[in-house]
């Protein structure tokens, strides 16, 4: 019988050790039902995935994912906050001894790089945070707050930009933040219906010279 392909990248990895812990036994199964979770949104829609379908192709039983989470609902807000914890490690890492602009530079690189570099989670973030406003209302607040997390973080570099003296007094900062988030998330839509990876970065580097060192002031 032909396997699904769904499968095939989840099915088999990180059985072994049978010297683990529950906790760390735990831990794998919720790693691999939100892997597989991430990979049938991308491909099906939410709307095309059940918690039975979820266990399947993580490689554990039908009923595992309703035992863990109770609903679908709490797997997909556990699908979101995962997706967010592993970018903020990310950027954490990324930003590093940064402050203001150049700050705000590699945030903007560090966002658009990761949509480049992994579509599959992009997708299915993106299809979740669009079905939030529509047909999932129940995962609006987690939305959100994750949309919110994103733009404060533009927000502290810009203040840090202007307590450092280099933008000029007269800008809205708030305004400027969402202007910045929206063009970022402009160009990730723009990725998932087609935009190539050398474009992806090219977009990038615009916002920053647009966005960014464009209303630089001398200081």
């Amino acid at each position: 019988m032909k396997q699904d392909p769904d499968q095939i990248a989840i099915v088999g990895e990180g059985h072994g050790d049978s010297r683990r812990t529950q906790a760390e036994r735990r831990a794998e199964s919720d790693s691999r039902m939100l892997r597989a979770a991430t990979q049938l949104i991308a491909k099906h829609g939410s709307a095309g995935v059940s918690l039975a379908k979820i266990g399947v192709a993580a490689g554990y039983s039908r009923g595992l994912p309703t035992e863990r989470y109770g609903s679908k609902s709490r797997l997909l807000e556990a699908v979101i906050d995962a997706s967010d914890a592993w970018f903020q490690r990310r950027l954490a890492a990324r930003l590093d001894g940064l402050a203001g602009l150049a700050s705000l530079r590699e945030r903007i690189r560090a966002h658009l790089e990761t949509v480049r570099e992994s579509r599959v989670p992009t997708v299915a973030l993106f299809l979740l945070i669009i079905d939030s406003a529509a047909t999932l209302p129940e995962l609006r607040a987690r939305v959100q707050r994750l949309n919110e997390r994103w733009r404060l973080g533009i927000l502290r570099d810009l203040e840090s930009a202007r307590a450092s003296g280099t933008l000029p007094d007269d800008l809205d900062i708030e305004r400027h933040a969402l202007l910045i988030l929206s063009a970022m998330h402009g160009v990730a839509v723009q990725a998932l219906i087609g935009l190539g990876d050398d474009e992806i970065m090219i977009s990038a580097e615009s916002i920053i010279r647009e966005l960014v060192d464009g209303i630089a002031g001398p200081g």
